[in-house]
């Protein structure tokens, strides 16, 4: 959706950018090819994704600045900096196409790799996925698969679980697809574990937490007539945005620019298969 983003962010001549999710640094090189005057700062946890852009020879001559770090720390950055205020932030929420194909980072489910799920992979002390599923009792389980996959079998997914780690320790995610596999049927359209992945992933980065955070700052950070862009792929994402922007809107000084949520074209579906569940909201504040 990147002629969508540039069409809404409205970007000004030497403005200043926040890409809060930089991944494969997709949105920053268009902005920077269309605005070569802006200056951009970009944040992602995930450390290979800020040394892929790092060696991008785009990036080189451009202005702009690499942060490894979560996009919910970003004011301290900024007062590093020496800004107080920012033209417009970029959120494009969710897993990038290098994380899921990364074998070692248990993101997927269609192939085995360790189950982690960490974004930044670089904190060894941090929560994985691993620790969730075999020390997490059936209860809480049930509780992170129903709250944050919307799964209607968590409880029998959560039993099994447990049934399995009694016998054997669960480390890798094709054990994880197999449990929760056997307890659906095999007419299922879609694949059975993509809820409880989506669960897990979003419990050990503290998805929503950071996401709500790094909304309410950004709103407060954002100057006179600029606008944030939320791109968000699952319903619970799409929820927070709605209720802090629409919160926003009605104590006015802001205004949502979107009545409904953009999504994709079909060719872009056609093109990019990740893209069908993309939702993009947006709001601005009003001078």
């Amino acid at each position: 959706m990147s002629a969508e983003v540039l069409n809404y962010l409205d970007i000004k001549k030497n403005g200043i950018y926040l890409d809060c999710t930089l991944g494969s640094g997709g949105h920053s090189q268009i902005m920077l090819e269309c605005f070569s005057e802006i200056k951009i700062i970009a944040f992602d946890q995930d450390q290979e994704a800020i040394k892929r852009c790092q060696q991008n020879p785009f990036f080189a001559s451009k202005n702009i600045t690499f942060i490894n770090d979560n996009f919910v720390n970003f004011p301290q950055y900024l007062t590093e900096l020496n800004i107080s205020q920012v033209d417009g932030f970029l959120f494009d929420l969710g897993v990038s196409s290098e994380q899921l194909n990364d074998d070692e980072r248990g993101f997927g489910y269609r192939q085995d790799a360790p189950l982690d799920m960490r974004m930044s992979a670089e904190n060894t002390n941090s929560l994985t996925a691993q620790k969730i599923i075999n020390n997490y009792s059936c209860q809480q389980l049930a509780e992170i698969f129903r709250e944050y996959g919307e799964e209607k079998k968590a409880k029998k997914i959560a039993w099994r679980i447990c049934q399995t780690r009694k016998k054997e320790k669960i480390t890798t995610t094709q054990q994880l697809v197999s449990i929760v596999a056997s307890c659906f049927s095999q007419k299922s359209k879609k694949h059975p574990a993509r809820r409880v992945f989506q669960a897990l992933r979003i419990v050990v980065n503290q998805e929503l937490i950071n996401l709500s955070q790094g909304l309410e700052t950004a709103l407060q950070k954002l100057k006179s007539s600029g606008r944030i862009v939320v791109i968000s792929y699952h319903s619970l994402e799409d929820r927070i945005v709605k209720q802090i922007f629409k919160k926003y809107n009605e104590l006015g000084h802001y205004q949502i620019l979107t009545k409904k949520p953009l999504i994709p074209s079909f060719e872009e579906i056609t093109i990019n298969h990740r893209a069908r569940s993309a939702k993009m909201r947006v709001i601005a504040r009003q001078k």
